[in-house]
């Protein structure tokens, strides 16, 4: 699989989580958190599809929020494209606690 968490940091009371597509056409799987949280596409670009349907392109210097509960997954559109979900801390222990 060419998806790789690169990182996980934790400051200033948010959580970040990198991950980084290598090549284009790259999927993160089809998810759903209980949580909001939001994406900064870092480099390249990437398509958002939100419950099956396409939401739109976001490219690099962007940032999307994925509301709690909803089905999504990104598309690595260029090589190199680079992602980091945001939650506060409090989300990303409950995150934890389930396993994430």
């Amino acid at each position: 699989m060419s998806e790789i968490v690169e990182f996980v940091e934790e400051m200033a009371g948010v959580y970040f989580r990198s991950v980084f597509l290598a090549y284009k056409g790259t999927t993160i799987p089809q998810h759903v958190h209980d949580e909001p949280h939001a994406t900064l596409v870092g480099s390249g670009k990437a398509r958002l599809f939100v419950d099956g349907r396409f939401e739109r392109d976001i490219p690099a210097g962007h940032a999307v929020v994925i509301e709690a509960g909803k089905k999504h997954i990104f598309e690595a559109l260029e090589d190199n494209t680079r992602l980091t979900c945001v939650w506060s801390l409090e989300a990303a222990e409950r995150l934890k606690q389930k396993g994430f």
